[in-house]
């Protein structure tokens, strides 16, 4: 069987979602990743969001002037400078733990929550008389829903169904550019200076994975130090690291022992800023964009856009 044009793919998702959606006319009803049925009146105008990744598609889908309340962690939204810039003025309603009270009195329409890390705030922010959203995070299928999802409920259907079009696309286009590849490099990546790594089913695991590498310590649940010997055994092509982690490709020779490993004797480590770094954890709708950054630079290849 032939394989299905990005066009069609992208109409045939796009043409599914809408179907499930035109019963509600006079109200907009969706099912979250929670598996809750949230259900709104009318276009909510006060909009307030608490992760990173749901500020970012809540700008992308233009309702800057609606969304009056942020996370505090914008900093990791500097991978898009414009729409950083705006989240900087809204009111901040906390970090890793919220505050009921500032998200009270902003008085919102609706309240986008992480369906993983906040699902223990649903019934205290539905108690102040906000409507509750859960948004999904676990792959790049429940994060097209979520930008889906959130345009329909504000109103913003049509910019959403555009973005997930294209996210579509490039996906579509990075997995044809990772299909030619000889060979995948086999890849550690860390985030810390205790060698935190993350399994294939974390999000930036997956991320990994859509850019072509193949990670050495893909069976691991979540994220996990792992200790010199294990990469040593494994012996990785490629180190990825974060220059948030306050080390250097010569730190990790030196400090870590590493030098009997592939990627360090060849020079094979990157480096990633915290801008592209945070593109390939936030599950938002650059979430493509980070992968095929990471793969150009890796296998020094454009993909066709």
């Amino acid at each position: 069987m032939k394989k299905l044009s990005s066009t069609l793919l992208i109409g045939l998702i796009l043409v599914l979602f809408t179907v499930g959606l035109v019963s509600a006319q006079a109200e907009r009803t969706v099912t979250d990743s929670l598996g809750r049925e949230v259900t709104i009146e009318e276009v909510p105008e006060r909009v307030v969001t608490t992760i990173v990744s749901t500020t970012e598609i809540a700008l992308d889908l233009g309702l800057d002037e609606r969304l009056v309340g942020v996370p505090d962690l914008i900093q990791y939204l500097s991978y898009v400078p414009e729409l950083q810039k705006i989240a900087e003025k809204k009111k901040k309603v906390g970090g890793f733990k919220l505050s009921i009270e500032k998200i009270a009195s902003l008085n919102p329409g609706l309240v986008i929550l992480d369906a993983s890390a906040q699902k223990d705030m649903v019934s205290k922010i539905k108690d102040i008389g906000a409507t509750v959203y859960a948004a999904g995070s676990r792959d790049i299928e429940s994060v097209r829903e979520t930008i889906l999802e959130i345009g329909y409920l504000t109103g913003k259907l049509d910019r959403a169904q555009k973005i997930v079009g294209e996210i579509v696309y490039k996906e579509t286009q990075l997995r044809d550019a990772v299909a030619k590849l000889d060979e995948k490099k086999s890849t550690f990546y860390t985030i810390s200076k205790r060698m935190y790594t993350a399994g294939d089913n974390t999000f930036v695991g997956k991320a990994l994975q859509l850019a072509g590498l193949n990670n050495v310590f893909g069976e691991i649940s979540g994220y996990k130090p792992v200790n010199t010997e294990e990469i040593i055994k494994r012996n990785p092509e490629l180190i990825i690291a974060t220059e948030d982690m306050g080390l250097t490709a010569e730190d990790l020779r030196k400090d870590k022992g590493l030098e009997e490993v592939k990627a360090v004797q060849n020079g094979n480590v990157l480096m990633l800023p915290t801008g592209e770094d945070s593109m390939l954890n936030q599950p938002g709708t650059k979430i493509i964009d980070g992968a095929i950054n990471l793969f150009e630079k890796i296998y020094d290849t454009e993909v066709n856009l």
